[in-house]
């Protein structure tokens, strides 16, 4: 059948629509070009020093203070810990501002 490779999606300036393409007046097809080279690494570079980024902060093991650990630990057990809501909600504050 001739015509039917032209129904269906179709891309023009970056808006999908469906059906037969319409042709205006004047208006010559531009030639699609695939992005340079260089200009395609440039783009790439910060995710890949992200993704590096990334690797190397998982692969390191987390900072801990054992011996708050064992004093927190003993507090609980002995039921002496006691935690202050408003000091924890104004630490949740800061810390989503960015403050923390």
């Amino acid at each position: 059948m001739s015509g039917d490779s032209k129904i269906g999606l179709q891309a023009v300036s970056g808006y999908v629509r469906t059906g037969a393409p319409r042709k205006i007046a004047g208006e010559a097809a531009a030639p699609m070009r695939a992005p340079t080279p260089a200009l395609a690494a440039r783009d790439s570079l910060p995710a890949t020093r992200l993704i590096g980024l990334t690797g190397a902060l998982a692969d390191q093991d987390p900072t801990i203070d054992v011996s708050r650990v064992a004093t927190l630990r003993t507090a609980i057990a002995n039921g002496s810990y006691a935690a202050d809501p408003a000091v924890i909600a104004k630490a949740m504050v800061q810390f989503h501002r960015g403050n923390a």
